[in-house]
């Protein structure tokens, strides 16, 4: 819907639509109604209607919060590569072994102040 409200041809969104749904593992469940998917499917829809659009900026709180460790990486993959294909992305978590996996730039809060500001280490997930 994001797409069409965009004014993108129908076709060329339900190919992208379709695309992004097969990148979080959802293209079966396309017809179903939000309320018959799980919670974890619900927060891949989610992601995928973000990503769909190839924003300019992502904002992420606990993006995989609810999903098993085999898709928490998968959907942060695709968070990393709409990050280098030029999307900002910013996430929130509170998984230090996503953050040690993946080795972006890492700012911690602690009661809402930066005590911590570390560089990426390069390291690829």
């Amino acid at each position: 819907m994001a797409l069409d409200v965009l004014g993108m041809p129908r076709r060329e969104s339900r190919t992208r639509t379709f695309q992004i749904l097969k990148q979080v593992g959802l293209q079966h469940r396309r017809f179903h109604h939000p309320l018959s998917l799980s919670g974890g499917e619900q927060q891949r829809v989610a992601i995928a209607r973000a990503l769909v659009n190839e924003p300019e900026i992502l904002l992420a709180d606990e993006p995989t919060g609810n999903l098993e460790s085999e898709l928490t990486i998968d959907i942060m993959d695709l968070i990393a590569n709409a990050a280098t294909r030029g999307t900002t992305v910013i996430v929130a978590t509170h998984d230090m072994g996503l953050i040690e996996r993946f080795g972006k730039r890492t700012v911690r809060l602690e009661a809402g102040r930066i005590v911590e500001d570390s560089p990426a280490t390069g390291r690829a997930a």
